[in-house]
Formats: structure tokens, sequence, C-alpha cells
């Protein structure tokens, strides 16, 4: 079964997180986007489902400073992505 945009999102967000050689929790969007594999009109569809308000604390993903060119993991996905490096 195919993954979801927001899954491949995830997943490349997350391995950026964890990654020990970026200083930077921040990926830009052509990175996502090569991570991804997705073209960027499918990846700017999937960022506006899974964007949440830079004042929620449980957003999936947020824009740095508004910037949607900045894009890191939210709480929410932090905590999904910390759980996930535990039952590796």
């Amino acid at each position: 079964m195919a993954k979801s945009p927001s899954d491949l999102i995830f997943e490349a967000l997350c391995l950026h997180y964890r990654s020990t050689t970026n200083v930077s929790r921040i990926m830009a969007r052509q990175e996502l986007q090569e991570a991804t594999g997705l073209p960027a009109e499918a990846l700017v569809d999937a960022l506006r489902d899974v964007v949440g308000s830079n004042a929620d604390p449980d957003v999936s993903i947020r824009f740095v400073d508004h910037d949607p060119d900045k894009i890191t993991l939210g709480s929410a996905w932090v905590r999904r992505c910390e759980d996930m490096g535990k039952s590796i």
C-alpha cells in the first residue's frame, strides 16, 4: 500500500530530526520535496493539511517564523518521532 503524502512528510521530517549530522531541525521546502519525492503541488497540498498555527503547541508541523520554506516538526509529531525511535 502506498504511503500518504502526510506519512511521507512525517517520515522525512522525523529522519531529519533524528539525524546526528543535522544541527538544525528545520528543512527547506525543496529539501522536503526531494526527501518525499512528492511533486511540488502535491507537497503544498499535503502541507496545507498538516501544518498548524505556530501558536498551537500540538500541531503536526509548523512553519518557522511563518516562512513556508522553513518547515519543522510540531510537538505532536516530535512526540510521535521520539516514540518511533524507541521502538527501533
